[in-house]
């Protein structure tokens, strides 16, 4: 009779599988394109959209091309949706001239804000709340655009990365609507320059705040499918130390001085 020793040892018979990657789509830039399409509609209405028989040709093209963005990364997703890959790849493409055309206006732009020059000019002081988070937000939308294209092959991380280039460029939009809010509400005003730069400082932390609160769920849903990639993390750390910088950047030496180096380029 066998002893316990001799006998065969049992194979354990466990149901373990190595872990997959993510399979599923990413879904949510078709909604995140809708809404940041809207935030703009709604931040440049009254500026903009409903002015542009009098804006000047350089706000009129930059205008162009960044709510042409929004419109293409809305028209990506959906093609992506409806599985039309070559189409997809084809429309990517072209979206390289349009990025850099997109960056070259934005720089002309913190220009001529800063120096108040253009067919829309608003005082210094005032431009240096539109402009540290321009200046922040502007390398975040390059970084996240190239590891885009240099990672395109990897679906999940190419879709996030792209996604995070519709909230990079929305804090103008954000701040907008947020100050349009506010003065509904009676908590800014319009009467003078003061009340304005006071109500746009204001508006600045809802608009922040917003940004990192839709990070924050996109990082949630990922996390909780079992797909958290680097690019939703990323962004957040990004905007999280903006937001934090913003009004001891905005007031400091270094920044005054490099807002008066942009607005000598006019």
């Amino acid at each position: 009779m066998a002893t316990t020793a001799e006998l065969p040892a049992k194979r354990e018979t466990t149901n373990r599988r190595p872990l997959k990657r993510p399979t599923d789509r990413f879904g949510g830039s078709i909604p995140m394109a809708l809404g940041a399409i809207a935030v703009t509609l709604l931040g440049f209405w009254r500026t903009f959209f409903s002015q542009l028989g009098k804006v000047d040709a350089a706000h009129r093209l930059h205008g162009a091309l960044a709510t042409g963005w929004l419109v293409l990364v809305l028209v990506q997703a959906s093609l992506i949706g409806s599985r039309r890959y070559k189409w997809h790849r084809i429309l990517g493409w072209t979206s390289l001239p349009v990025f850099a055309l997109l960056v070259a206006t934005s720089c002309y732009m913190l220009v001529l804000m800063f120096s108040a020059t253009g067919g829309m000019p608003i005082p210094f002081e005032t431009a240096k709340i539109f402009g540290y988070s321009d200046v922040t937000a502007l390398p975040l939308l390059i970084i996240v655009y190239a590891s885009a294209i240099v990672l395109r092959r990897d679906r999940h991380i190419h879709s996030r990365l792209i996604s995070i280039t519709l909230l990079a460029g929305l804090l103008p939009a954000l701040a907008r609507a947020f100050f349009g809010i506010l003065v509904v509400m009676g908590i800014a005003g319009t009467s003078n320059i003061e009340e304005v730069t006071k109500g746009l400082t204001l508006a600045m932390h809802p608009t922040y705040i917003s940004v990192l609160l839709v990070l924050a769920i996109a990082i949630f849903v990922d996390w909780k499918k079992a797909r958290l990639r680097w690019p939703f993390p990323f962004a957040f750390a990004w905007v999280a130390i903006s937001y934090a910088t913003f009004f001891p950047g905005m007031s400091s030496r270094w920044f005054d001085r490099l807002a008066r180096a942009i607005a000598s380029m006019a």
